[in-house]
């Protein structure tokens, strides 16, 4: 069976970010491009984070449709003076992270609250980036029972959108030669959120 092209995922993510004229175009047309990247990087055979029987049987990445619900304002108040601990990771490594802040938000009209974490050894250019890794009643089922994670920003402040449709999964779970940060049992959320990318692939 021939595998889609970077062509049809072009089409069909820009005619699927403006299927629904009720949310923001602009908006659904980012999210399109951004998971059009994304399918992109893992079709390319030197960058693709797939193991090699997962890449020859690849027919693309499978999303949530995009979904303004899960675009939420929230709230970070920042930790001080955390001490640094071990995040568990797969394969029963761990590394050293440390909790940076407690993200507040509503849902359905339901607060609730997530722990963002900051890694505490950092590559050069990732000085504000910020981890929040969470687990929800789809992972496991629709999505990975590892856990997404958002990427967040220190520069951004402490108001801020936090946008379930960017989620994304850790690597580990296309390839076993990563290790991944296992989320903690506190930012398991009781209910199903359904933004963001699925399982299959």
């Amino acid at each position: 069976m021939m595998r889609p092209t970077l062509a049809f995922f072009a089409v069909f993510f820009l005619l699927f970010a403006c299927a629904d004229n009720t949310e923001d175009a602009a908006y659904r047309q980012e999210i399109a491009a951004e998971r059009m990247a994304m399918n992109e990087h893992f079709f390319d055979s030197k960058e693709s984070p797939l193991d090699s029987a997962l890449f020859a049987s690849f027919k693309g990445l499978k999303f949530f449709p995009v979904s303004e619900k899960y675009r939420v304002q929230a709230t970070l108040t920042l930790l001080a003076q955390q001490a640094i601990f071990d995040l568990p990771h797969s394969h029963e490594r761990s590394k050293p992270y440390k909790q940076y802040a407690k993200i507040a938000f509503q849902l359905d009209g339901k607060q609730y609250e997530l722990t963002v974490l900051e890694q505490a050894q950092k590559r050069p250019g990732l000085e504000n980036y910020l981890l929040l890794p969470f687990t929800d009643e789809t992972s496991g089922k629709t999505s990975y029972g590892g856990g997404r994670y958002i990427d967040l920003d220190k520069s951004a402040g402490t108001k801020i959108t936090l946008d379930f449709n960017q989620s994304y999964h850790p690597y580990c779970l296309y390839n076993a030669a990563y290790t991944c940060p296992i989320p903690p049992k506190e930012n398991h959320l009781p209910i199903t959120i359904e933004a963001g990318i699925k399982a299959e692939f």
